[in-house]
């Protein structure tokens, strides 16, 4: 194939991935994107060339999937993000090159590629600024028979699958029939698997809850709502308030808990006596504690998740741990500020460093208590966050966010479909309080049982249980993408060996010169 082919096959890789992502959701597009990848990768004739490959790949998802963040920063800085997305991809591609081109049997050297995917997100997911794994190919499976192999081995388990299952089409139309058939059938037993190797523990009677999440909208889109925050708190509670009088009515169940939105009191009551009244009365007026999304200032600006109980007043709180880079906090604030006067748009948050549970009921004794985990916004795509929150006993999880600056876009859906994926990863009811949609109410299944429109005023209102087992996500999930990473790390090793060994050999010690007399 010529160069412009590879690359193009490479750019449609990324457009695939980006089709398997909410709200289009089309999950085996990310199958085929990747097995397109993994032939441009093997018909490189070059470790170069590879590179361009990797980075072809890694702009075009990032250029397809996150337009939404020109709406917030403009399409000059989300343009930058993609190309640097794209050189975060090279070094993984060049070692899919390498694995593929390599001297070992077909059967290792797919798997490795396969390996290799999951081992570019793990890094990802860490550096730089505290990584950026927004575009995780497992995100795209939230529908698809994989998934469920999350509760197993955690989001990177289903990337790897998801890879596999590319490395078997690739195997396929290579007419290596058996190899093919085997890898796909591996991934799809793995994701089958959940129901022998941890089924969902009936819950008991009493583990039923009643929670009410709240959805208070803003009054106009754009960045331009920062201007009516109070009206934001206002709208917020005035749902409550209206929820207050149906349960009066006995139109509905009094709730246990209210959740609230990121930023739904962007006035801090903790500053603000008149934000504190207002909230005072909506807890008051519900009767519940009401998790509330504001702002603290005892070790700096915090993202604050505060429980405000209507007897004690705000008790628990969640700081928010993983913050957005060039968002909530500017790496190279001073340099850059030559750059764009928009680096001054940028917060300088300081991260929490709590456990991400909070515990509600401590002043109302004849509701049920909860310890509800919390994953604010961003940090939902995070594995430790939700990870950490379950392992220090949260029973129920909330993603509190903020999507009112991204309006219409597929941010909020894109969202969405992570939360999906955590209450399946971790067998936990899982809530999403947005100020302005989607707000949606998960089963521990991942089913969403109701969800709000975007930019609308909506209560969602539902009896879910708790729940305080671990899945083996939970339990071991840092360590099965830990074995992941060392499985394509051993394969590259291997691969590099052979090449060493045979480098006096000519030909044989050459990946790519290897790759022309052999047949996958």
């Amino acid at each position: 194939m010529h160069r412009i082919d590879l690359l193009v096959l490479s750019a449609a890789a990324g457009g695939l991935q980006f089709l398997s992502y909410e709200p289009t959701g089309w999950w085996p597009a990310a199958w085929i994107g990747l097995a397109l990848l993994f032939v441009a990768l093997l018909r490189c004739s070059t470790w170069r060339f590879s590179l361009l490959v990797g980075f072809a790949w890694g702009t075009s998802t990032a250029l397809f999937s996150l337009p939404w963040i020109g709406s917030f920063v403009g399409y000059g800085p989300y343009v930058a993000l993609s190309a640097v997305l794209g050189l975060l991809a090279m070094p993984a591609a060049w070692a899919m090159w390498f694995v593929g081109n390599s001297g070992l049997p077909t059967w290792l050297r797919l798997p490795g590629m396969a390996a290799l995917v999951a081992a570019g997100e793990a890094l990802l997911q860490r550096w730089p600024f505290g990584g950026f794994p927004w575009l995780r190919v497992a995100w795209g499976q939230v529908d698809g028979p994989l998934a469920p192999a999350v509760a197993l081995g955690g989001t990177a388990l289903v990337s790897f699958l998801a890879a596999l299952a590319a490395a078997g089409l690739v195997a396929l139309l290579s007419r290596r029939f058996l190899t093919g058939l085997g890898l796909v059938a591996v991934a799809l037993l793995v994701g089958s698997a959940l129901p022998m190797l941890q089924p969902l523990p009936e819950a008991a009677p009493e583990a039923q809850t009643r929670v009410a999440v709240i959805q208070g909208n803003v009054p106009r889109l754009g960045l331009e709502f920062n201007a009516q925050r109070r009206a934001v708190l206002q709208n917020h509670a005035d749902a409550t308030g209206e929820l207050a009088r149906r349960v009066r009515a006995g139109e509905e169940q009094q709730p246990d808990v209210v959740i609230w939105p990121e930023n739904s009191s962007d006035v801090s009551p903790f500053r603000d006596s008149e934000a504190a009244r207002i909230i005072d009365s909506a807890a008051a007026n519900i009767a519940a504690p009401i998790v509330v999304g504001t702002f603290t200032y005892d070790n700096g600006t915090q993202n604050t998740m505060v429980v405000w109980d209507p007897a004690l007043g705000p008790t628990e709180r969640h700081e928010k741990i993983y913050l957005q880079p060039f968002g909530e906090t500017m790496p190279f604030r001073d340099l850059l500020r030559h750059v764009s006067d928009m680096v001054d748009r940028a917060g300088n948050m300081t991260p929490g460093s709590g456990d991400g549970v909070v515990a509600t009921g401590e002043g109302t004794p004849f509701l049920k208590p909860v310890k509800l985990g919390l994953a604010t916004c961003y940090e939902v795509v995070f594995d430790g966050a939700y990870r950490n929150a379950v392992r220090n006993g949260a029973t129920m999880l909330a993603t509190p966010t903020n999507n009112a600056t991204f309006g219409f876009t597929d941010m909020t859906y894109q969202q969405l479909a992570m939360s999906r994926m955590r209450a399946m990863e971790f067998q936990r009811s899982t809530f999403v309080a947005a100020t302005s949609g989607v707000s949606a109410i998960i089963d521990a299944h991942g089913a969403v049982g109701k969800q709000s429109k975007i930019f609308e005023q909506k209560v969602l209102t539902a009896t879910l249980p708790q729940y305080s087992h671990m899945t083996l996500a939970a339990r071991f999930g840092a360590w099965i993408e830990g074995g992941i990473v060392a499985f394509g790390i051993v394969c590259l090793v291997g691969a590099l060996v052979g090449a060493l060994r045979g480098a006096s050999g000519g030909a044989a010690g050459d990946p790519a010169r290897r790759r022309r007399n052999t047949h996958l």
